[in-house]
């Protein structure tokens, strides 16, 4: 079954932060969190990005400004990313399902990149 409503995104998302709240080490980053005031935040913005009802659900807001507040390290992206992809691989399939898997992990590299918590910039496509 593929993601195809507002209502699968907020499983998957839920799944995630319960996910996220019982890890030891994303615990602390996520813990100041006032859940039922920041996740439709979270429903509507990946809502938008996935074009699902998104006419309904207009994201507006900085998406990255945030973090930046937050001391996150390579390590908190690399277990949200897991925590996200397991909620989502655990009931859907299917095009919408692989379009947030790599939606997101766009969205971390991207974040990790401006966060200068990146290495190198070997992933960026170099003009010739």
């Amino acid at each position: 079954m593929d993601i195809s409503s507002k209502n699968d995104i907020e499983f998957v998302v839920r799944k995630q932060y319960a996910a996220l709240l019982e890890d030891a080490f994303t615990f602390p980053v996520f813990s100041h969190l006032n859940l039922e005031e920041h996740l439709p935040k979270i429903f509507t913005f990946w809502s938008f990005v996935l074009d699902i009802d998104a006419g309904n659900n207009p994201y507006r807001g900085n998406a990255f400004e945030p973090h930046t507040k937050l001391g996150l390290s390579a390590t908190h992206f690399e277990k949200w990313l897991h925590y996200l992809h397991s909620a989502i691989g655990e009931k859907y399939s299917g095009n919408n399902a692989d379009k947030w898997i790599a939606k997101s992990n766009e969205l971390a590299l991207m974040f990790q990149y401006k966060m200068g918590l990146m290495d190198d910039d070997s992933f960026l496509i170099k003009k010739k």
